[in-house]
């Protein structure tokens, strides 16, 4: 009677305070219902050159040592994506980071460790199956990831099976049915955003990740669209899907600053990127010649690197070399 008295008080007390691992690089902090994501100090530390000795960001030199090697493994698992997509007609583009990293490095952002792309819904909803069926190198794969401390947040991940932090994130956006303009897309916009809330809310409890991509259909094609069929010679606007929750102010982009994709240059590679480069990163980061507040890896955890993966890293990067 005693220990289950004493569980009751564990959950309680969990319930109201504690702390865990949100992922690699983050400490999940839960007070009285409240999340909070803080990075951890140890992140910090891991850049030892000062950047800010640069007047011109764009003249920092690349990484070095681990942290570049891994920038070029996760290189290696983009042109694999790139060839699947371009030899399978599907469109995507360099978004987030990596896109910012293009237009202003040209390679990766010095202090960066993912890779972001984005796709419309129907090629992303494609992708798992086609990438799966088709990529040359069977240590790589790509599934549907949910995050056990968001439930109500899922996308794909392309993921190396013998290096756990390898993965490269693809997130969906979808098209509105109609080319809203005005005070119409500042509505959609707060609609957009709103329902996303309201999955970061999970009042819906949705444990099966398939119940919860229905959900998100629905909230999609029924509240957003109103059910009304998308044709895209409409050349309608685009917003951010609803699996993510992105904190961006605007989610919503019209066709034109999408399509017809182009390319830019990344790390001596071509890749797809957006028609307007320049709005879709002032979009996120404002301006985005300045330095960032915070510089250092967001997404890894060096010191956990098993020398197993290092070894398979090295590996991916060769191969990829000698092939």
């Amino acid at each position: 009677m005693e220990d289950k008295k004493d569980n009751i008080i564990k959950k309680i007390l969990k319930n109201i305070f504690s702390v865990t691992d949100a992922d690699y690089s983050h400490k999940l902090i839960r007070i009285c219902g409240i999340r909070l994501r803080v990075l951890k100090s140890e992140n910090k530390k891991r850049i030892k050159l000062n950047y800010k000795q640069y007047k011109d960001i764009t003249q920092i030199p690349p990484a070095q040592g681990f942290l570049r090697g891994y920038q070029m493994g996760l290189f290696v698992i983009l042109k694999e994506f790139d060839r699947i997509c371009t030899s399978n007609n599907l469109r995507y583009w360099l978004s987030g980071g990596t896109l910012l990293g293009a237009k202003r490095h040209k390679g990766f952002i010095p202090w960066d460790d993912d890779v972001d792309v984005d796709m419309m819904r129907e090629d992303y909803e494609k992708f798992p199956s086609i990438f799966n069926a088709r990529t040359t190198n069977p240590d790589l794969y790509c599934e549907l990831w949910r995050d056990e401390n968001a439930p109500a947040t899922c996308i794909l991940k392309i993921r190396h099976r013998k290096i756990k932090q390898a993965f490269i994130d693809i997130f969906p956006h979808d098209f509105y049915f109609t080319r809203a303009r005005g005070k119409e897309k500042n509505k959609l916009n707060k609609k957009v955003r709103r329902l996303r809330k309201m999955l970061s809310l999970n009042p819906f409890r949705i444990k099966d990740t398939s119940e919860l991509l229905k959900k998100i259909n629905h909230l999609t094609n029924d509240v957003i669209n109103e059910k009304i069929e998308v044709d895209e010679r409409l050349r309608p606007s685009i917003h951010w899907g609803l699996d993510f929750p992105h904190r961006w102010k605007n989610w919503i982009y019209d066709y034109d600053q999408i399509f017809p994709l182009k390319k830019i240059e990344f790390e001596g590679h071509k890749f797809n990127c957006p028609a307007d480069t320049d709005f879709m990163l002032k979009n996120i980061y404002g301006d985005y010649m300045k330095f960032p507040r915070s510089i250092c890896p967001h997404h890894t955890d060096e010191a956990s690197f098993t020398h197993e993966e290092i070894y398979e890293l090295q590996k991916l990067i060769s191969e990829d070399k000698n092939g």
